[in-house]
């Protein structure tokens, strides 16, 4: 068993509406590496793990850098996961700053990043997953979107 491949495509029978506050985002390019950037995830999700957290009532977002994979590894095997944890190659991890992560109730929820092309432009490159608990110096696991580029398209 195990979670992996944690993505879904919707396809709307009407169009979005798109408006000044409401918009698409740009899409990676197939397996385009991540590392070294700094990202900006957002959520409804609760503003702290467990039972005193609350879920949201406005949209909150949190800067994230990537975690390299073979760092991620490192510290997710320090966890309850254990030394013999294996990543799924679906997967990119971000964070791992106390304080600042997604939670409970923000998965499906995005993770951009600033495209390589212009700076300005942000390119959606995950999606949250999950992750140990919320806020700790763990990173937080995320369905890694170009690794799904070709299956999007």
């Amino acid at each position: 068993g195990g979670l992996f491949n944690d993505i879904a495509l919707l396809f709307l029978e009407t169009p979005a509406d798109i408006a000044e506050h409401i918009t698409t985002i740009c899409l990676p390019e197939q397996d385009e590496n991540m590392d070294n950037r700094n990202c900006v995830a957002s959520g409804w999700g609760k503003d702290v793990f467990g039972k005193e957290g609350k879920y949201q009532v406005i949209l909150k977002k949190v800067e994230l850098p990537i975690v390299r994979r073979d760092q991620c590894l490192e510290s997710l095997r320090q966890t309850r996961l254990g030394q013999y944890f294996k990543l799924h190659e679906s997967f990119i991890c971000a964070g791992g700053i106390a304080g600042k992560d997604t939670c409970k109730g923000d998965g499906g929820s995005p993770l951009a990043c600033p495209s390589r092309f212009n700076p300005a432009v942000y390119v959606q490159a995950g999606i949250v997953a999950w992750g140990i608990g919320c806020g700790t110096d763990t990173p937080g696991v995320y369905t890694d979107v170009s690794r799904f580029r070709n299956w999007i398209d």
